[in-house]
């Protein structure tokens, strides 16, 4: 992901290009702001097993938090934390060495369980934020989509913003989708159903002659 500041708008006109800019560093400013609360919410669920100094940084991996924006992040996740969380160091390590030998097996196992656990914690933890994050990204594309919407269409508006922020393949797939179809529920407007008439059913006309010869029967 860029900075707002070197994503290209320079083919696009003056009165467009400036409200873009805009979008573009509230989009950055909303992402910020996103990963903030969600690493604040990731060093919060992991308190019991692991500190959180290794907790932001196991954020920023299991995230994929911008390089540009990480540090900005850090800084703003820690002062959002207590002094008290802020120091935490995580759960003691068990004293390997003041264990006897046929204790050693089952620490042996207790260490690998709680490893595993802790995986699963910081997946769910991880996946949790990419949601947030990808809300995120679909709220701000649908604002620089309606910036764009009288140089480029929709879906190629979306696009733009996917490219700028450069993001990979399955957040970028997935925020497409969600922003197209919010697209669907608020700008295209269905056709009203056209009623269907009753077939119209023609009398056909007789003949004078035929007419004629009825009153002449009469």
């Amino acid at each position: 992901m860029v900075v707002p500041s070197l994503i290209p708008t320079r083919r696009f006109p003056d009165s467009v290009r400036i409200e873009l800019q805009v979008a573009y560093a509230r989009a950055w400013e909303a992402l910020t702001q996103t990963h903030e609360e969600q690493a604040v919410g990731f060093v919060r669920r992991l308190r019991s097993r692991l500190s959180s100094e290794e907790a932001l940084q196991r954020y920023v991996r299991e995230v994929a938090v911008p390089i540009h924006m990480q540090e900005t992040v850090r800084a703003r996740a820690l002062l959002a934390l207590t002094p008290e969380e802020r120091a935490d160091q995580g759960p003691e390590t068990e004293a390997w060495r003041v264990l006897r030998p046929d204790h050693l097996v089952e620490a042996i196992r207790r260490r690998a369980r709680y490893v595993e656990d802790t995986t699963l914690a910081i997946r769910l933890a991880a996946s949790a934020a990419d949601e947030a994050v990808a809300a995120t990204h679909v709220r701000m594309a649908l604002e620089v989509a309606r910036v764009l919407g009288p140089v480029l269409p929709l879906d190629e508006a979306i696009m733009h913003y996917i490219r700028s922020f450069e993001l990979a393949s399955v957040p970028a797939q997935l925020v497409f989708q969600r922003a197209m179809a919010n697209l669907a529920e608020t700008e295209i407007e269905l056709p009203l159903e056209t009623p269907v008439e009753a077939p119209v059913v023609v009398t056909p006309r007789r003949s004078a002659s035929h007419v004629l010869g009825l009153r002449a029967l009469g």
